[in-house]
């Protein structure tokens, strides 16, 4: 199992702080969302009245071999099902510190009906 200490403990909360200046007015915090399927998900970041939504993604599109970082992808695809499971009046947000990763989950999705799930990068 991956070390994610660094993830959960500077990478995320950078993001939130990024996300606040995306959505000006909202802070973020990891928190856990009913969803539309009647599950609960805690999600990476979200505003404090629900109106934005979020998931963290720092993955790289290839792993250290040169191969594609099918572990990423899939985690992904799962957080993309998430989302697409949270209200409809709600900004649904993909945050994505790699930009390779990002156009590759883009090209992976498409076909998925993504278009109400905003992808944006996070540089580092």
């Amino acid at each position: 199992m991956a070390d994610t200490t660094k993830i959960k403990t500077m990478i995320e909360p950078y993001a939130r702080i990024w996300l606040s200046k995306q959505f000006i007015g909202h802070r973020f915090e990891e928190k856990s969302v009913q969803l539309t399927t009647g599950e609960r998900y805690s999600f990476d970041a979200v505003t404090e009245d629900n109106s934005v939504i979020a998931a963290i993604l720092s993955n790289r599109a290839k792993t250290r071999t040169g191969r594609e970082n099918t572990g990423g992808v899939r985690k992904a695809l799962t957080e993309i099902s998430y989302l697409k499971a949270v209200p409809a009046n709600v900004t649904k947000v993909m945050v994505f510190t790699d930009e390779k990763f990002c156009q590759l989950i883009r090209r992976r999705a498409s076909r998925l009906g993504i278009g109400q799930i905003q992808m944006i990068v996070c540089k580092l």
